[in-house]
């Protein structure tokens, strides 16, 4: 009888098991870790991993000593898209790991459905035991929408942001901006591959640098930068530099200021440009002309640096072009252009000694007119421009200054050659005459158009602005968890910085973004539209720029298969497409 009942109460007890196995398919567990899987869809899961109290799990790289925490498929590959930011621990005042306590979260892609999934690990406390845990996920129901969303709010909220950062090809060193004096953790991804002790901070106008030395000749791919704030996992690119490194910036600076010239920024300041060269036949030192040109150019420039460094410094979060996004900035121009044009239609005359200063100065002078010009033309970015100002902004205020001077004198070299040869504009104008006032007239309009477009630019800082990039597709504000999980996700995701006074900007909405080809591209690979409208302040948009590598619009970021890329400021789509 009793050995009855003992076989009784052995099948009930493995029945009960067998049911509640077959019940949790979607938790199992060791002594100490026990691991939760929550599945989305076919491809896309998040694996919540619990330790009891004193024990732990390592990060990818487990420091200097340890195993990492692998995950692996039967059928494919499993790759982890992201995973919380581990604690840095240091044993015995000697070594650091790298490791997980309490909870960790890791977001799981596989590329075939129904893969049975193997996490290895060593779980740790006095004593280290490896082990793992498997999951047949076709046993694993879909969690619903709501329970979803709430785990992976939970598991993002532990992750580090990612970024892209670039290091020279012959030495290992990374910059960023960052104003606190709080220290910052540098923890590389791959174990093994950066000598610990040799890794340096240097603090430097705002500005990390982060030095290390290799244990060989691999190079480190990724790394956590973390500080009090946020941390950032940051995918490492190599570029040769050396000593040509400044180089390539500058001629990047310098041409890219030539075609600046070409800019729908700067049509409407061309009027007090070619009103200058008409006038030209008069003057008898064409050299101190193109001298001033260049002059007002480069203080122009030297004096929008200063603000930006000096904000910088003061751990302002700003761009290139900031002045517009003020609206006092807005409405002195205004009045500035408003003025210059009744004047030039001589609908408004001053006393004779103000209306020789302001006839000299604002209407002929070369160097008021290379200083408005930039004024004007400054917040828009050419070809080559953007990749030199992303650069500059990332490096200490000499370089930031080094990278404008040479973007002022490409912006100044075309008129300033012009200037120096007045005979070539003697060939083609006819004999001064009463056609110069007609002319000077005509050329008033853009003065009077850029005074309306400015004061249209204030209505809408003042009021609610509503820059867009197309009116008939829909586009969202710039979002960037939204971004990053539709990234996870292997979406095409579209992304364009822009601002209402940004003509360049305008100018592409018109040639590329209403267009056809444009939309048919969208709504045939289902691209997700974001906007970042910059035309007033906002730090968030500077600081998502700076995390691509620019400080300037228009700024144009394709997703595409869970990578981005930096598309030019004049783009078709072939740029997308490739």
């Amino acid at each position: 009888m009793l050995k009855k009942l003992f076989y009784l109460c052995g099948m009930i007890s493995w029945l009960a098991s067998t049911a509640a196995f077959a019940a949790s398919a979607d938790i199992q567990q060791t002594e100490n870790t026990t691991i939760q899987l929550f599945r989305h869809n076919d491809n896309e899961m998040i694996a919540k991993v619990s330790m009891k109290p004193d024990w732990h799990i390592y990060w990818k790289n487990p420091g200097e000593i340890g195993k990492p925490t692998l995950i692996s498929a039967d059928n494919n590959e499993a790759e982890i898209i992201n995973q919380s930011v581990p604690q840095i621990h240091t044993v015995y005042e000697l070594m650091q790991e790298y490791i997980y306590e309490n909870t960790a979260y890791f977001a799981l892609h596989t590329d075939n459905p129904n893969p049975i999934l193997t996490f290895d690990f060593v779980e740790c406390n006095d004593v280290c035991q490896p082990d793992s845990l498997t999951f047949n996920t076709a046993d694993i129901s879909p969690v619903t929408e709501h329970e979803w969303q709430k785990i992976k709010t939970e598991a993002e909220a532990t992750f580090p942001q990612k970024i892209t950062l670039t290091s020279p090809l012959h030495h290992n060193e990374i910059s960023f901006p960052y104003t606190e004096d709080a220290d910052i953790a540098f923890v590389p991804a791959e174990h093994d591959v950066v000598e610990p002790e040799t890794v340096t901070f240097e603090k430097k106008d705002d500005i990390i640098h982060v030095k290390w030395l290799n244990t060989d000749e691999a190079k480190l791919q990724q790394a956590l930068i973390i500080t009090p704030q946020q941390a950032y996992l940051a995918d490492i690119t190599y570029q040769n530099e050396q000593l040509g490194e400044i180089v390539y910036i500058l001629l990047l600076a310098f041409f890219g200021g030539i075609i600046l010239n070409a800019m729908p920024c700067v049509f409407p300041i061309l009027s007090l440009k070619i009103f200058t060269l008409i006038k030209q036949r008069r003057r008898r030192k064409p050299w101190k002309e193109a001298l001033q040109y260049t002059c007002g150019v480069v203080f122009s420039f030297w004096l929008l640096t200063a603000c930006i460094v000096y904000l910088k410094n003061q751990g302002e979060a700003i761009g290139w072009g900031f002045q517009l996004q003020s609206p006092l900035f807005v409405a002195v121009m205004m009045l500035i252009f408003f003025v210059l044009f009744l004047s030039m239609m001589e609908w408004l005359h001053f006393p004779a000694i103000s209306n020789r200063f302001i006839y000299r100065w604002a209407s002929v002078n070369a160097f008021a007119t290379g200083f408005f010009a930039v004024l004007i033309a400054s917040p828009c970015t050419g070809p080559f421009m953007g990749a030199a100002i992303g650069y500059a902004f990332m490096r200490s205020n000499t370089e930031i200054f080094g990278v404008f001077t040479a973007l002022a004198l490409g912006y100044a070299l075309p008129y300033a050659l012009i200037e120096l040869y007045p005979q070539k504009i003697k060939q083609i104008l006819p004999k001064p005459g009463k056609w110069m006032t007609r002319v000077k007239m005509f050329l008033a309009i853009p003065l009077l158009l850029t005074a309306i477009w400015l004061g249209a630019i204030l209505y809408k800082q003042l009021g609610t602005s509503t820059a867009s990039s197309a009116d008939d597709l829909q586009w969202l504000p710039y979002n960037s968890e939204e971004i990053m999980q539709l990234n996870e996700e292997k979406a095409n995701i579209y992304i364009d910085f822009t601002a209402d006074w940004c003509l360049t900007c305008k100018f592409n909405e018109k040639l590329t973004l209403q267009g056809d080809n444009f939309r048919r591209f969208v709504e045939e690979n289902n691209v997700r539209l974001y906007v970042a409208d910059m035309t007033e302040d906002n730090d968030e948009y500077i600081n998502a720029l700076n995390t691509y590598g620019r400080s300037s619009i228009p700024t144009y970021i394709y997703y595409s298969n869970g990578s981005y890329k930096v598309l030019p400021v004049f783009f078709g789509i072939n740029s997308l497409q490739n």
